[in-house]
């Protein structure tokens, strides 16, 4: 054979077995794990909340603080509310943002406390607002963590399925 043949004939075999390097086995032996897009207890919370939930729209003010803004429009949430002493505890899921978002709210007496979370339970922005006020950002990080710890501690308890 000629050189040019051999090159020509190496240069198609690795033409050919260049699809099959990109290939992974991570699947081939059984020992990939489940994947969530979510944490197990943020899946069945969104899952309670989409089965169990009332639609409702959330006003504006308070979650633009947090992010969250529908061009000065009502959010819609789907929404699960308890009462628990005193105190009032609603937990809201809203995809305006094109993911699921939730927002723990806690009303003690004339004042909310609202904390945005992502499903795996990690506080992004928390929000005071009083009833004849307007709504402010919690500064106090320590304030703010343990109010959404206790919320969702709340959560936790009451889920069905925990």
């Amino acid at each position: 054979m000629t050189q040019s043949v051999v090159a020509r004939r190496a240069f198609f075999l690795a033409a050919l077995a260049l699809p099959a390097g990109a290939c992974t086995t991570s699947g081939l032996f059984g020992q990939s794990t489940p994947r969530y897009t979510l944490s197990p207890r943020g899946d069945r919370l969104v899952r309670w909340i989409q089965t169990s939930g009332k639609d409702n729209m959330m006003a504006p003010d308070a979650l633009a603080l947090m992010g969250i803004t529908n061009e000065g429009r009502d959010i819609p949430v789907r929404q699960i509310a308890q009462q628990d002493g005193n105190d009032r505890f609603v937990v809201s899921l809203t995809n305006i943002r094109k993911i699921h978002d939730l927002i723990f709210l806690r009303r003690q007496g004339d004042v909310l406390f609202l904390h945005l979370s992502d499903t795996k339970f990690e506080r992004l922005a928390s929000v005071r607002y009083p009833r004849d006020g307007k709504p402010s950002l919690i500064t106090d990080t320590a304030f703010a963590e343990n109010d959404f710890q206790q919320q969702i501690g709340f959560w936790f308890k009451v889920m069905p399925g925990r």
